[in-house]
Parts: C-alpha cells; structure tokens; sequence
C-alpha cells in the first residue's frame, strides 16, 4: 500500500485510523493514526498474499465498536502499476493507492 488520502472524514475534524489486511492490523503496527480533509500520508506498507487480500480501513470509537469503514478486495492479477480506490460512505471519503507486485 502507497498512500491514503483523506477526502472527508467520518467524525468532524479527524478520524482515527487504521487498515487491516485480512483481518490483521498492518497500518499503523499499534494503535490509531489521526488524518482530517485533504491530508495525504504514506503508508509503505508490503502485504505478502497469495490469491486476495482483502484491506479494510477502520475509525476508532471511544465507546461502542470500531467502524468498518469499508475497503478493497486486491487480486495477485492486478499488476499494472499503481491503483487507486475510492473508500466512501454517506458521511466519509477516503482514497487507497496500492500496487501489486509479484515477487519470485
């Protein structure tokens, strides 16, 4: 994973975040990671999968369950340089680049 943009965040002024791939924590590696509007970090994250990794992006919520913000089902196929996918809902809009490389 490259990049994510925040276009829109769920909660008013910041959401916090982070992305699962398969249902494990990969970014950030512990905790949750402050973004608003228009904010852009790197991710530089390498998920090594075979098949499909399925990569969901989560708001952290003090009280009740975290929300599922939704995500992105990446195929080993899809090898043809960067991508991007748009994460939206009713009230948020967040950008994923991703590349798939295939390594030997």
């Amino acid at each position: 994973m490259d990049r994510l943009r925040c276009e829109d965040p769920q909660d008013s002024d910041f959401d916090e975040i982070m992305i699962q791939a398969n249902g494990r924590q990969v970014w950030p590696f512990t905790g949750w990671f402050s973004i608003g509007s228009g904010l852009e970090v790197p991710l530089g994250v390498d998920v090594a999968f075979t098949g499909e990794v399925t990569v969901v992006l989560y708001d952290q919520e003090d009280f009740g369950s975290d929300d599922d913000l939704g995500g992105v089902i990446i195929s080993e196929g899809e090898t043809n340089g960067l991508a991007q996918f748009d994460i939206t809902g009713d009230d948020f809009h967040y950008i994923l680049t991703y590349q798939v490389r295939v390594v030997d």
